[in-house]
């Protein structure tokens, strides 16, 4: 019987000191990553900024260089359209002329993303790029492809100085998805519709 408590304790002491190396080379290796994760996030925000705003041939190894080329302005927006120091609605102006605004949504199996740029005129899209975390291949996915972001550039965003809902072709086979993507892009306009006027006046 002896034998076999210390057989136990000994199983025991072994999973626990086992148990506690895995966890330390997790979260050493955690925290090693952690700075490429970071500068891959930055590297893919700045290739979808610079996509929707027309810059063309962007890639992982210069989207760094060129984002700092073509971004001449970053800034915060209250709700009346006007900068802010504080937490606000975020824009960057590529070229001195396109505003490229963030936007999040929901498809049908998690959450939609992109980046929507609009003309200096502040009424006309120049593009758009859309993300997503776990859409289907094939059909809520395509929303990543040219061929569905490509429609968007050239369509107008406001009349008589409002902004007006967005028409597109839907993904055959995946209407969820493609709600979700009217309502973000209609709900982003929305909550920037201020500052769009504003660009839009200054256009006329």
């Amino acid at each position: 019987m002896k034998k076999d408590i210390n057989s136990n304790r000994y199983i025991f002491l072994y999973a626990t000191v086992l148990i506690v190396i895995v966890a330390v080379l997790l979260t050493v290796t955690a925290l090693w990553l952690q700075p490429f994760q970071d500068r891959n996030q930055k590297n893919e925000k700045r290739i979808n900024i610079l996509k929707a705003a027309g810059i063309q041939d962007v890639n992982a190894k210069n989207a760094a260089w060129l984002f700092e080329k073509h971004c001449t302005a970053e800034f915060l927006l209250d709700e009346n359209g006007n900068p802010t120091e504080d937490d606000g609605l975020p824009v960057f102006v590529i070229d001195r002329q396109t505003s490229v605004i963030p936007m999040q949504g929901n498809g049908l199996w998690g959450p939609i993303w992109g980046y929507i740029a609009i003309a200096a005129d502040g009424k006309t899209i120049v593009g758009v790029t859309f993300d997503h975390k776990s859409e289907t291949p094939g059909l809520g996915g395509e929303i990543t492809t040219e061929k569905f972001q490509g429609q968007f550039a050239g369509k107008q965003i406001m009349d008589n100085g409002s902004t007006i809902p967005i028409e597109f072709d839907a993904i055959t086979g995946a209407t969820k998805t493609s709600n979700g993507v009217k309502e973000m892009i209609d709900n982003t306009l929305e909550k920037y519709s201020a500052y769009l006027k504003k660009i839009a006046e200054k256009g006329e």
